[in-house]
Order: structure tokens, then sequence, then C-alpha cells
């Protein structure tokens, strides 16, 4: 460009450091360099709010999903918070907070336009979802993305702004894999009696026999022949539980003789009361260490006590006494607690089937 201006300039008699000056205001008459801009900043801000919505409904769509797993209902409020929290400027709207939940806590949802800012079809029935719809909202409270350069533009004078939508989806159900399992599992048996089945009900303290005794309750199979119900193949106290892999896997007898981080990890669950994952077993095979449970899913319980759990001093809570589970013969072992609802930390595998209180979420769509 500079070579073409320079005999022009000449031929003036002066240099070309003004030729820039005039060339951008005859790009400016012709509405060439606003259309440029209107290119590059007012379709990259319309890309920046779309961004911005999107992770607040993704945001939004997880935080209503945790408290309907975790809470006596779904909280469809909690999706505005952190829609805004995702807003540059702190603001957006929540348009729909919709799905399905099995507490019947969230509205149905229309049927899917099929565009890209539109949720998908819904899922099969009874399925557990929820769409979070976010819209643009700035913080004057106008619905619209003001333009910065393209209103200026020939013909364009009347345009507003643009509405900007986005719709995001969280699914959640039994969770199928945990890294921080209890190394322990329970037979599907003791789960139904302590939880009235299904649907279970959660909360009630309960004492569970994790052994076989003559008093326990009528359980066929609290656990395998000679066994406590922990896990041989945990390398200690925890144990990775992956039920898409394998619904199989190996027990042994280590009860007898718990190691002293065991020791530890279980009086640290008893006193901070904070949930742990057990899986569940419906049936077992073989005998001693060459027993196998077959896992069909993940409890979530919350450890108050046991008892004959050597070499481990019994910790009995109210309202149990130590009748409740003697030292009989067997030398039968209890757990004390309640079972309830949690997620599974780190997993976003959401299985199907029975759900025993630990739960996935994912995001959809």
């Amino acid at each position: 460009m500079r070579d073409l201006m320079r005999p022009m300039m000449r031929r003036l008699g002066r240099d070309d450091r003004g030729a820039f000056g005039v060339l951008v205001g005859m790009l400016f008459g012709t509405g060439v360099l606003l259309g440029m801009a209107a290119l590059t900043i007012d379709v990259g801000s319309l890309y920046q709010e779309r961004a911005e919505l999107q992770n607040g409904a993704d945001a939004g769509s997880v935080a209503v999903a945790k408290s309907c797993v975790t809470g006596t209902s779904c909280t469809p409020g909690t999706a505005a918070t952190y829609a805004n929290l995702n807003a540059k400027d702190g603001a957006s709207a929540v348009t729909l907070v919709c799905g399905h939940d099995v507490k019947g806590g969230l509205p149905g949802c229309p049927g899917s336009s099929g565009t890209r800012v539109d949720c998908p079809t819904a899922p099969a029935a009874g399925t557990n979802y929820v769409d979070v719809h976010t819209a643009t909202r700035t913080s004057g409270g106008s619905s619209l993305l003001p333009p910065t350069f393209a209103r200026a533009l020939t013909g364009n004078a009347g345009y507003a702004g643009t509405t900007v939508l986005a719709c995001a989806r969280a699914m959640w159900g039994p969770a199928l894999k945990t890294s921080q399992s209890l190394a322990m599992t329970l037979s599907l048996c003791a789960w139904t009696q302590a939880t009235g089945g299904t649907p279970p009900t959660f909360g009630a303290d309960v004492r569970i026999f994790v052994r076989d005794a003559p008093n326990a309750p009528s359980c066929a199979g609290l656990s395998a022949p000679g066994e406590f119900g922990w896990l041989s193949d945990s390398g200690g106290c925890t144990a990775a539980i992956d039920l898409t892999q394998s619904g199989y896997i190996t027990g042994s007898d280590p009860g007898k003789n718990i190691s002293a981080a065991c020791q530890s990890a279980l009086l640290s669950y008893v006193a901070n009361k904070t949930p742990i994952f057990i899986p569940i077993f419906d049936t077992t095979t073989g005998t001693g260490n060459g027993a196998t449970y077959h896992l069909v899913g993940l409890a979530a319980f919350v450890l108050t006590g046991y008892a004959n759990m050597n070499p481990l001093k019994d910790a009995i809570p109210s309202p149990f006494n130590r009748g409740s589970c003697p030292n009989g013969a067997t030398t039968p072992s209890c757990i004390y607690g309640h079972f309830t609802q949690a997620l599974a930390p780190v997993t976003t595998t959401v299985g199907t089937g029975t759900y025993f209180g630990a739960a996935a979420i994912k995001l959809a769509g």
C-alpha cells in the first residue's frame, strides 16, 4: 500500500506519513472498517456471552442435581446463583429449570427445539435429570446484548442487540465407581432390612452384622462362609470399586487382624460422621481366602460405631447397648450407623438399576 501511495504523495510534494489517515477515512466512509469492527468485536462479544451462559448453565444444572441427590427435595433456585457467578458482569437470566426427579421436585420439560442453544430431547422415562436454560441479562436488566459497532452500519440503526441462549443437562443415578470405598462389603439382604428395600428409607440408625451369626436377622449369606466381609484386594482399609469392569471381587478375612492404618481410618469415620461408601453383594461363591462376592452396587453409610472388630475397642453408640451385638461363640461383628445419600467422589459414571444411596452426576447435554 505504501508503494502505491508513494507516487501520489511525491506529486503532491509531501511524504506519505499522512496517507494512511486519508485511507482510513475513506474506509470508514465506505463502511468497510465499521463492518470489520462489527464482525470482530460484536460477534466476539456474542461468542463470549454464549460461553458465559453455557458455563452458567453447566454449573447450575450440576448444582441443582446435587440438591436433588443430597437434599430432601430439589432446589431449582440454586441454578441462578451459579449462572450469575459465571457471568462477567455478574448477571444472567435463568429462564427455565425442569426435568425429572423421583422426589417430584422438578416440573416436566417442554419438547426440544433441536437447536444448538436448546437441550436435547428428554431421556428415557424414569431417568433423573435437570435442564437449566439461561439467557442474556445485563447488569442494567436488559435481555439484549447491546452492539458496539453494528448499529452504525448503513441500514442497521434500529438494531438494539441480541438475546443469547444456552442450555445444559445434568443426569444422576447410582454410582458405579469410586476410589474411596471402605474395604468391606455388606449383603443385599442386610441393606434391605436396614432401609426397607425399594424405595429405601435413609437416615434410620441401624445395627448391621458383617459376619453370619446365630442371632443375626434372618438373612442367609450375610458374608461368605468363614468370611468377615472384608475385601482382600484392597491394599489397605479402602478399595477402588469399578462395577463397570466386573461385579466380582475376591474376599478374605482380615477383620480378625485389622491394620493400624485401618483402625485409625475407622476411628476417623466415627468421629467425622462423613459418608463412607460400601459395596453391596447379592451372592457369594467359595470359602475362606478363595471366596468371591458378586457386587451389585454402592451404598453410602455414616458409621457411628462398631463392635467385635478385633483388635479395636468397641464403640457402641446410643441407643444401642452391648447386648445388641453380643460376643458369642461365633464372635459376630457389627457396625452401627445409618444409610444415607451422597455423591461418590471423583466419578461421573451413572448406572441404572437399584439405587443404594451412592450417587453420581454427569453433564449430558
